[in-house]
């Protein structure tokens, strides 16, 4: 019965921290291809928030999952590391499918790209003292990205997962350190 538990807590609070990841990832995509320039700067703050929030629910996800171990038993470094890294997995698996299906079926690849450097180009334009040498590697830049092949929906999908596993790796070091606690089999003699 805890074995289900453990994973049904485990794809809850990572669907929690998904739909986190998700809703950012969708303000970013809009917010880019918006063209405003408040948006873009605004990106920045919103980024922050967000990995103080992954982070936040992260360790509190994993404080929660640590109090089930008994002082004699402890918590190992690799469970919560492991945990995390799993919180994380569900996370990034929720952001995968957002990000697919908005990229893929809601947007479309093609308009989206388009959208992208026409707010792009339009983001630089306003920018003052573009010097030549500038605008050529931008005109160069812009190319590239329209002459780039669309990524296939799997692409498109496992991007996310591999960003919010190396978010949840950093963060879990930081995390399994501070929470883990070695087994203390003398707790209860010791009062």
């Amino acid at each position: 019965m805890e074995q289900k538990t453990f994973w049904n807590d485990a794809a809850r609070y990572g669907a929690i921290i998904g739909t986190l990841l998700a809703v950012s990832t969708l303000f970013e995509n809009w917010a880019t291809i918006s063209g405003r320039s408040w948006l873009m700067s605004l990106m920045a703050v919103e980024f922050i928030v967000v990995v103080v929030l992954h982070y936040v629910l992260l360790h509190r996800y994993t404080k929660r999952y640590a109090a089930s171990f008994s002082e004699e038993e402890g918590f190992p470094f690799t469970k919560a590391y492991g945990y995390i890294l799993l919180l994380s997995g569900f996370a990034g698996v929720i952001v995968g499918l957002v990000q697919t299906v908005y990229l893929h079926l809601v947007m479309g690849y093609e308009n989206y790209r388009a959208a992208y450097i026409a707010a792009m180009q339009n983001y630089l334009s306003d920018v003052q003292n573009a010097s030549p040498a500038m605008e050529n590697l931008m005109s160069q830049v812009f190319g590239q990205l329209e002459a780039a092949p669309a990524p296939s929906v799997m692409q498109s999908a496992w991007g996310p997962i591999w960003s919010s596993l190396l978010f949840g790796a950093v963060f879990g070091l930081i995390i399994a350190g501070v929470l883990s606690r070695a087994p203390k089999p003398f707790a209860d003699n010791e009062q």
